[in-house]
């Protein structure tokens, strides 16, 4: 199966040994503050010189209906505020937290069976392989005709870009139990549905979770992609209307609220990481 972005592999356990005043370890850990606040100083100014840069350009050369990052702020609470927006926000935001719902349940499954049934993975690989390659536009008109113009098309659309980097990144954390582990199984002579659930499933957990990670953005895209087409009511079709009635300060609220909302599901999974999962530490930002 091909690299999509799988999980890395656990953090090794601390051993517990305490760095030595003279080996720069408490150094370190003192400069860490400074080191993070001076990282963070310069990402906002990033971000505050490239909004600048946008904006006088904009001002500039540009016609007057380009989005620019003021206008986009004086249209935020007008936008936030109407009961047809905010039922549009509803629409889009349900649909692709029901989606998710569905690719967890459905990517978890298949990832399992694939990852400890190597015959299965030969069949369905080339399959799931097939499906992460296709272009995303290219399935919409497609789903289209099998659901019509409805918003059942937007949630297949969803459940299809979200489900497989779940199914990759879950076949991998199956696929990586240790022997050891399936050792004890076989000499306690476990039936498989404990192995399973007992060992492979919880080595899979953060391959999943990691999975998901990736699938949030994934499924935004393909519901927003899939309102464009059907032209169902929903954040994608606003932005769409919007655009097309010069009306792009508008589009650009609209924008930020899928933003918001990605990074808000993120910070959940992380939270979830967290606290039911206090042994698993992912690699961190140098």
């Amino acid at each position: 199966m091909p690299d999509t972005g799988v999980a890395p592999p656990l953090a090794s356990e601390p051993t517990g040994i305490v760095p030595s005043a003279g080996s720069g370890g408490v150094g370190r850990a003192a400069r860490e503050p400074g080191h993070r606040g001076r990282t963070l100083a310069l990402r906002v100014a990033a971000g505050v010189g490239l909004l600048a840069v946008w904006q006088l350009v904009v001002t500039l050369w540009a016609p007057s209906y380009i989005a620019t990052p003021l206008g986009t702020v004086e249209r935020i609470a007008t936008v936030l505020i109407d009961s047809e927006f905010l039922g549009d926000v509803g629409g889009t935001l349900s649909a692709t937290v029901e989606g998710l719902l569905i690719a967890v349940v459905v990517g978890t499954a298949l990832g399992l069976v694939m990852g400890r049934l190597p015959d299965v993975n030969r069949v369905l690989g080339m399959y799931v392989g097939a499906f992460y390659a296709i272009p995303l536009v290219a399935i919409v008109p497609l789903v289209t005709v099998w659901f019509g113009y409805t918003p059942t098309a937007r949630l297949v659309m969803v459940v299809i870009e979200g489900v497989l980097p779940i199914i990759y990144n879950v076949a991998e954390g199956a696929r990586v139990v240790s022997g050891g582990y399936l050792d004890v199984t076989r000499i306690h002579h476990a039936p498989w549905w404990r192995v399973w659930g007992g060992v492979v499933l919880p080595n899979a957990v953060p391959y999943a979770l990691a999975g998901v990670d990736l699938a949030i953005g994934r499924a935004l895209v393909g519901a927003v992609v899939a309102e464009f087409v059907t032209a169902v009511p929903g954040v994608g079709y606003y932005i769409l209307f919007n655009v097309r009635s010069f009306h792009q300060n508008e589009a650009m609220v609209a924008l930020l609220v899928l933003v918001v909302f990605a990074l808000a599901v993120r910070a959940l999974v992380n939270l979830a990481v967290a606290r039911g999962l206090p042994w698993y530490r992912p690699a961190k930002e140098s």
